[in-house]
């Protein structure tokens, strides 16, 4: 080819050039420069660095990240819970299913055996591809039609889960448990035929070939993401207080503090959009603390004022893409046991937060 031709580059031959757009020589230029201009970029010239820069420093720090790593450093003592759970697991100590509900979850123990909190996969989710649960899989097969709600995108309700941790955390509700994402990998989980001969597999030619076996990227069954969240211990459902109090009606302090505790529940669903509250998913906690006081003559038994806590679980299918609207999308509490002129959500954010701060989650948040 001619080297006068206008096909050949004059920086054919230099090897520190790019494309970009050339300086204008007049005003219009800075508009209509010419396609495909080559102009010369010096290799230490900030334009140059900053086109190597990645988008997004993915690393955010001096060492890369672990992939599947646990790691939450502006909550270490959730991070201590995590470990403990690892180390357990490596130990031998397996999570246990939770053979209740729709789905996989698992009671996850520490060392000592003891039930730390509660894991629930994404892949075994209601309708999840991996759902141990027979019940759902004969659904969607029998029954299309009432197959999930039309208001909620499938196979997110770990994401639920922890986000309405994290709005309890921002509103200083102290109702939901604390939750967060992790992942976890026991051979109780319930895994496809595939990755458990692979994971086998990979055993197996760890202890016969050691030299091959040290270059798999991983030896075990595959982490599973999901949502962790922390145990309660002493609460008890719902239900089982509350035909209690009928037949044992709480005095006037106690039922006030109950009528507290569960208008910041209503106060959580009504933010996040619960389309599936009941009886069954939120937990009640009634202590009657007492202190013995040792004297010469006797013992006396002080008794304190009765503590009532809730605990909201099973936050999976809230924050909906539209307002529930189908024949099935949402259940309802009950309100039958408490005062009906505190229904208005308006009236129980004034009783849970106040006015000022109720007039600003009004505004900013619902």
């Amino acid at each position: 080819m001619d080297e006068t031709s206008p096909l050949v580059s004059p920086l054919r031959d230099s090897g520190e050039f790019s494309y970009c757009p050339t300086e204008p020589t007049s005003p219009r230029g800075a508009f209509g420069g010419t396609p495909g201009s080559v102009v010369r970029i010096p290799a230490g010239s900030p334009e140059r660095s900053r086109e190597r820069q990645p988008l997004l420093d993915r690393d955010r720090g001096s060492s890369p990240r672990e992939p599947h790593r646990n790691e939450f450093p502006e909550d270490p003592e959730f991070r201590e819970i995590i470990r403990k759970a690892e180390r357990a697991i490596q130990e031998g100590i397996y999570p246990e299913r939770i053979y209740q509900g729709s789905s996989g979850s698992y009671f996850v123990k520490d060392s000592q055996g003891k039930i730390i909190g509660v894991f629930k996969p994404k892949n075994e989710e209601p309708y999840g591809q991996l759902n141990p649960k027979w019940t759902k899989w004969l659904q969607k097969l029998c029954c299309p039609c009432c197959f999930g709600r039309d208001c909620l995108v499938l196979n997110q309700g770990y994401l639920s889960e922890a986000g309405a941790s994290l709005v309890d955390q921002k509103l200083e509700l102290n109702i939901v448990p604390r939750t967060k994402m992790v992942y976890l990998a026991s051979e109780t989980f319930n895994y496809s035929a595939i990755d458990r001969v692979k994971s086998r597999g990979k055993k197996l030619a760890l202890e016969k070939v050691p030299k091959v076996g040290q270059r798999f990227h991983r030896i075990g069954l595959p982490p599973k993401v999901g949502s962790f969240q922390l145990f309660v211990d002493g609460y008890k459902d719902a239900d089982f207080w509350l035909r209690r109090f009928e037949a044992e009606p709480l005095p006037e302090n106690n039922n006030r503090q109950l009528q507290l505790q569960f208008e910041r529940l209503v106060v959580l669903d009504y933010i996040i959009r619960n389309t599936d509250r009941g009886n069954d998913n939120w937990l009640l906690k009634y202590d009657c603390p007492m202190d013995s006081v040792g004297t010469r003559d006797t013992d006396w038994v002080v008794v304190k004022d009765p503590i009532i806590k809730l605990a909201a679980i099973d936050n999976g299918l809230a924050f909906p893409l539209k307002h529930p609207d189908s024949w099935r999308a949402c259940k309802h509490l009950r309100w039958h046991c408490f005062d009906q002129s505190l229904l208005n959500p308006s009236t129980m954010l004034i009783h849970t937060f106040g006015e000022t701060s109720s007039h600003y989650i009004a505004l900013h948040v619902i």
